[in-house]
């Protein structure tokens, strides 16, 4: 007979699967139901509806959803398309051929973010062509989502009269609040980011002038020297033509080498800031969108080197990508050598250490081949656990911690991919000699 300790533990982890599995779903199961109930509510109306089938979307993804054509033998003056996920799922969508930028979209219900798991989509314009696809990008969760399409004569009902629980009912529009004042001058703003690259002590390189195409976007090619590397880009505030009217500059950018994303940028900002690390000189596309039509752009670098006592042992990527996570979490160089070096490769390697009493540690890790799926890096100090789970997006990991006394340490890493290979370097960063005499 087997310890019932093991046994307890295989019962208890049988217990969690069935139990995620359960609420997962419970999850789709109620998304379905929403569905069902808009769909006979469109009927009910007149309302000609089709389905698509049930697509599955994850974080930060966009997704091309082709619509079921009209029949030749009909024309509605109205489509209504609803996309209706799980409460937590928030993710927005747009018709296909509507402008991704807001302000620029002719229909205001051709674009649209969701709400408790829902949003609606619609085109009541007689000359417009048929709706034909539909672009999904999740923002935040993963799951199913369900698109229906409704076709009439006239507008369909809301979904907020037809699934308040889900909409909040009726949502007054929010107050107008007036133009937006005006942005700094270029110029000034390209000023400022050069002083607070010099002030944080980077090399500031010479600002690079370009303009944007017709659509405002554009693409330079950029030679990073080895180092880490940040990169701003700046457009001039839109003219405004009518008084009143509220206009807003946000760039968005990403950097590439070749077809893997080195940093990206898309927050709600009138700049553009974009870091990343690299161990060797590489040459990489900077690609931004949103600036005004052929205006003025101006993209500004500062330059800092590698922590000289990052190990080199794992070659010039993983010590790319050890740097990239400390920099990017403002973590100070270590000024030692690491006291601990590890490896391994794809599940769970626990990595006992040998630590000092009031001490303080960084333990960085990097991936050093292979594409990881999952990668964690978790710190067990006395009772204490800290743990970074950002490691699979940025191909590293970073965690520090102190030691008291009479507390051991550990560490554990996880990862999960195909043919993934890890390396980790662990700095003391402060003796512990100090407390000598207490």
């Amino acid at each position: 007979m087997g310890d019932p300790r093991d046994r307890s533990r295989a019962l208890l982890a049988v217990g969690l699967v069935l139990v995620t599995a359960l609420a997962s779903g419970h999850a789709h199961a109620d998304t379905r139901d929403v569905a069902a109930r808009v769909q006979e509510q469109w009927k009910v109306a007149g309302a000609r509806t089709a389905s698509v089938p049930t697509r599955f979307v994850f974080d930060d993804e966009t997704i091309l959803v082709p619509i079921p054509p009209e029949p030749d033998d009909h024309e509605s003056a109205c489509t209504q398309v609803a996309v209706v996920g799980a409460r937590g799922l928030s993710f927005r969508a747009r018709l296909s051929d509507a402008p991704m930028d807001p302000l620029l979209a002719p229909e205001p219900a051709a674009r649209a973010s969701s709400m408790a798991g829902v949003l609606e989509l619609r085109r009541c314009e007689a000359g417009r062509p048929a709706v034909r696809h539909v672009v999904i990008t999740a923002e935040a969760g993963r799951g199913a989502v369900e698109i229906l399409v409704g076709r009439s004569d006239r507008p369909l009902a809301p979904l907020g009269s037809i699934i308040p629980e889900r909409t909040g009912g009726a949502i007054p529009p929010p107050a107008e609040a007036g133009s937006l004042p005006p942005l700094v001058p270029l110029e000034k703003r390209v000023d400022a980011a050069e002083v607070r690259l010099r002030r944080e002590g980077a090399n500031v390189r010479e600002r690079t002038l370009t303009r944007s195409g017709d659509e405002g976007s554009g693409e330079e090619e950029l030679e990073l020297d080895e180092g880490c590397h940040r990169i701003e880009v700046f457009g001039r505030e839109p003219v405004r033509e009518r008084p009143g009217r509220r206009f807003r500059l946000d760039l968005d950018a990403e950097l590439r080498d070749g077809d893997q994303l080195l940093a990206r940028d898309r927050t709600e900002a009138p700049d553009v800031r974009l870091e990343t690390c690299v161990g060797s000189a590489t040459d990489v596309s900077l690609v931004y969108a949103g600036a005004p039509p052929r205006s003025e752009v101006v993209v500004t670098r500062g330059t800092w080197p590698l922590p000289a006592r990052l190990p080199p042992i794992w070659g010039p990527v993983a010590r790319s990508k050890m740097a990239r996570v400390m920099f990017l979490r403002h973590v100070a160089v270590p000024a030692d050598d690491p006291v601990y070096l590890a490896q391994g490769a794809t599940g769970v390697t626990p990595l006992p250490l040998s630590v000092e009493t009031g001490a303080c540690y960084v333990a960085v890790m990097g991936v050093t081949r292979g594409r990881a799926r999952q990668l964690q890096l978790r710190a067990f100090v006395g009772g204490r656990e800290s743990t970074d789970e950002r490691g699979a997006s940025e191909e590293a990991a970073l965690s520090a911690f102190c030691v008291r006394a009479h507390e051991s340490a550990r560490l554990e890493v996880l990862a999960r991919g195909t043919g993934v290979s890890w390396g980790l370097a662990l700095f003391r960063v402060k003796s512990g000699a100090w407390e000598t005499g207490r």
